[in-house]
């Protein structure tokens, strides 16, 4: 019987993996060096390019995922009741996604309301994980976004994302700085915080968030409806 080929090889490691392999991770498995494997990737690829299952260059390494053509009946099939995000979800996933690392506190800064429950939500959905503690009063726990996150919105790397709207907030010297709230919005909050605390998943949404949709679009909503 005849040896499997480089591709064959490298297309069963990905199979089998459940993170993306790094190139290097392939070098030392297969024993070939990097221009060889590199030319197996292209092969895959190609090979790919009207199969049910696609290569995706994902958080430093490559993995085989469903074929993003695919993507309504593969989440009809395995998550119909999550395949749409509240407002609420987004927002704050917006905001962890730009100033990451960061703390629920700042977000609340941010979004007015607490997060606690939109937070344990993007937890339970592997969108953010906890990164450590802050070295501050009380050392918070600081959150950042995941692979899984990357994979979801279709980014190889946290640097793919579009640039944040003008006027959002921002990191300066290491504090989040962010935009002063409306007279209006102010008084609103005060009336409606204690009965929207901690339930911010609950209210229906007047329009679906669709995993698909750009962080920087959401963003720019959170901030312009903010000032």
């Amino acid at each position: 019987m005849a040896s499997p080929t480089l591709r064959s090889r490298v297309e069963s490691i990905l199979f089998v993996a459940s993170e993306p392999v790094s190139e290097k991770e392939l070098c030392a498995v297969t024993g070939a060096d990097a221009p060889e494997v590199r030319a197996a990737i292209a092969e895959l690829r190609k090979t790919r390019a009207d199969s049910g299952l696609a290569l995706r260059e994902v958080g430093g390494g490559y993995r085989l995922t469903s074929n993003p053509d695919c993507r309504a009946d593969i989440e009809r099939f395995l998550l119909p009741p999550k395949t749409h995000m509240s407002p609420a979800s987004m927002e704050t996933l917006a905001i962890v996604a730009y100033l990451q690392p960061v703390t629920r506190a700042e977000i609340e800064s941010i979004r007015g309301v607490n997060v606690d429950g939109v937070m344990d939500t993007l937890e339970q959905r592997r969108f953010v994980k906890e990164l450590g503690r802050k070295e501050a009063v009380g050392r918070p726990i600081i959150y950042g976004t995941t692979e899984y996150f990357l994979e979801a919105f279709g980014l190889r790397s946290l640097e793919e994302l579009p640039p944040p709207p003008e006027g959002a907030p921002k990191r300066v010297e290491g504090r989040v700085i962010a935009l002063p709230l409306g007279e209006g919005r102010m008084a609103a909050m005060e009336q409606i915080h204690e009965s929207v605390e901690g339930h911010e998943d609950e209210i229906a949404a007047h329009g679906e968030a669709k995993l698909t949709r750009s962080v920087a679009d959401v963003l720019d909503r959170t901030m312009r409806d903010s000032a």
